[in-house]
């Protein structure tokens, strides 16, 4: 039986988990489809999701069609948790994009659209809520795709297939009586994983309309297949079990994989030895002998991993555009006493969702945790209560800045006093276009610096960087190592590790730095005599504002807004439009902050610029 996985993905509330039942209930493998708003679906199972009746985890799930084992990866639609999905597509063959008929093609939508073509994955459509809602407008759609559209439940959708496809042969057969069924769907699964054609359904997952017709599509298709060369895995999920301990969630690539054996960690080159293979299936943990290619299961007994780890050969996946966490929240146990289980908690959770950073402070005993939206801090609230049974306080949300250099300058330092050490180092340091992160090269010869050494500098640069001059994560900016000298002698195979930070930040203080605050990219649709209201609630949030675009007596009006003017922007929209506008909202990224605003944040570590206390501190002596 040949395997495949496929991802459901959704903007939020277009009902993917609905789809998920309702896949399941037709393969057999549910007896009666649950349901989001009772709590009772296969992979909304977490308390947390419940509850709410949102996703906020991907959940594996299996069911078996005629010829093939489907692993459905239900993934979370909320903005503040596209770090999950992006994850999960790693993992997938094949993404079913799941809209609403209702709202249509929403911000979220485009998002997901962006990163499965940036990884190119065949994408399947599927309308939903078609039962309430005529056959909605394809015109945003088609503006997004570069494959064409066809509808598979259409009279005409064979012709329009073979047509698109452009295959003479097979359209000539057809249209004489005799096409060859074999070749037509070799062809049509070439064109779908090639993204010349992208299938579209319409239907409903709460009736069960056009369901069925996206099952045996799924059930038709075939993904490429490496089970013969040696075993590689990608890590799409981390999670940890009150029994098994940590796990890691895997989809199988190549080769197989038994209990025992030891696998490499490709990050960080750690050999690690498998304990227990497990089969997923929604909250449930089936005992497997052994994981092959294209199986999906979860791997105990690997601490040493994180979610987009690669484990075994490389495969060869583009890197991860993981989502940036903007907010900064205050955490505070409710018992003084609970301060380190709450620490432990969190970083138990921040080794799940790589974006969820811990800031600890071991001078004020402070814990600061870095978030991606106000709704991933609410969940994370109530999963210290509901999984570690920890009463906790979440402050309210700032906003994390960023700083990045104003002009090039160098920076130099000679670390050579007290002895025995030696390590000089100096950099050259340069600002970038928006975007582009953090860029090291190095033209210092060996014969100047040792390159056991360089390889030192370089490590060390990225945590210097973690904190600038107004104590936040500096970006945007190309640092080159252009001399550097060590001594036979006197040179401790640490020295460089103190050098390196009193060098860059010697940069940074001759380069001068900006502040850069977070923008969102907003969209807010409603009715049109409501457009009015809205512009007057964005505009004194140094909002720049879209051109509005009506149609059928609703607008559409995209804003970029600065984070810190947004906190309470949703309900404020909602409440002027009397809850009839839809608002999504997502990080466009990071801009040059607006005179006057912004704060300067006070340092977690000694400041390199302070040279003899650093010093002292880097060599144990404080």
């Amino acid at each position: 039986m040949k395997k495949l996985n496929v991802g459901i993905f959704a903007h939020i509330d277009a009902g993917k988990t609905s789809l998920t039942e309702r896949l399941l209930l037709l393969s057999g493998e549910l007896r009666r489809a649950g349901s989001v708003d009772g709590g009772t679906s296969a992979t909304d199972f977490l308390p947390v999701e419940r509850r709410r009746g949102i996703s906020v985890r991907d959940a594996s799930v299996t069911l078996r069609t005629e010829q093939t084992e489907l692993h459905l990866i239900d993934t979370p639609g909320h903005a503040d948790f596209i770090e999950e999905t992006e994850l999960a597509l790693g993992a997938v063959d094949v993404c079913v994009l799941v809209i609403s008929a209702t709202e249509g093609v929403q911000a979220q939508t485009e998002v997901l659209l962006s990163a499965m073509q940036r990884r190119s994955l065949p994408v399947i459509f599927f309308f939903n809520k078609c039962d309430r809602e005529p056959s909605p407008s394809l015109t945003a759609l088609k503006k997004l795709t570069d494959g064409e559209l066809l509808d598979f439940a259409a009279p005409d959708f064979t012709e329009n297939a073979l047509t698109c496809l452009g295959d003479e042969a097979l359209l000539d057969g057809y249209l004489g009586g005799r096409l060859d069924k074999t070749a037509f769907d070799i062809r049509l699964n070439k064109a779908l994983s090639e993204g010349q054609i992208c299938p579209l359904f319409f239907g409903s997952a709460r009736t069960g309309e056009g369901v069925d017709l996206l099952l045996s599509v799924l059930d038709r298709y075939t993904a490429p297949s490496d089970a013969e060369r040696p075993f590689s895995a990608y890590v799409y999920q981390v999670t940890h079990h009150k029994t098994f301990g940590k796990l890691a969630h895997v989809r199988v690539y190549a080769g197989e994989i038994s209990a025992r054996e030891e696998v490499e960690n490709r990050r960080s080159g750690s050999r690690l030895k498998i304990t227990q293979l497990k089969r997923i299936q929604g909250e449930r943990l089936l005992d497997v002998p052994t994981l092959s290619a294209g199986d999906v299961g979860a791997l105990a007994g690997l601490n040493d991993v994180k979610a987009g780890d690669v484990l075994g050969k490389d495969i060869g996946l583009p890197p991860l555009a993981l989502s940036t966490p903007y907010l900064r929240v205050k955490v505070t146990p409710r018992l003084p006493e609970q301060l380190p289980s709450v620490k432990a908690a969190l970083e138990e959770l921040a080794d799940e969702s790589p974006s969820l950073s811990l800031e600890w402070s071991k001078e004020k005993r402070e814990l600061i945790v870095s978030a991606a939206g106000t709704v991933q801090t609410e969940i994370l609230h109530d999963t210290m209560s509901e999984r570690y049974g920890l009463d906790v306080d979440m402050g309210a949300p700032s906003v994390v800045y960023r700083e990045t250099p104003i002009r090039p300058a160098f920076g130099f330092e000679a670390y050579t006093m007290p002895k025995p050490c030696w390590a000089v180092v100096r950099f050259y340091i340069e600002p970038l276009p928006r975007g582009s992160g953090l860029v090291y090269k190095s033209v210092c010869s060996e014969k100047k610096l040792a390159y056991r050494y360089q390889n030192h500098v370089r490590a060390c640069v990225p945590e210097v960087l973690k904190e600038g001059l107004s104590g936040w994560q500096v970006t945007d900016l190309m640092v080159t190592l252009v001399d550097g000298e060590d001594h036979p002698q006197h040179t401790h195979p640490l020295d460089f590790f103190v050098a390196t930070p009193m060098g860059i930040m010697d940069g940074l203080r001759n380069c001068g730095t900006r502040l850069l605050e977070p923008v969102l990219d907003v969209r807010v649709t409603g009715p049109e005599e409501c457009l009015g209201r809205v512009i007057a609630e964005l505009s004194p949030r140094r909002a720049e504002l879209g051109v509005p675009v009506t149609e059928n007596g609703k607008f559409t009006l995209n804003a970029a807004v600065p984070a810190a003017e947004a906190f309470d922007l949703q309900e404020c929209v909602l409440s002027v439009t009397g809850g009839r506008a839809v608002y999504d909202a997502r990080l466009k990224g990071y801009f040059p902050c607006s005179e006057g605003k912004g704060e300067i944040r006070e340092r977690t570590s000694i400041n390199p610029l302070d040279r003899s206390r650093f010093i002292l501190h880097a060599r144990g002596a404080l």
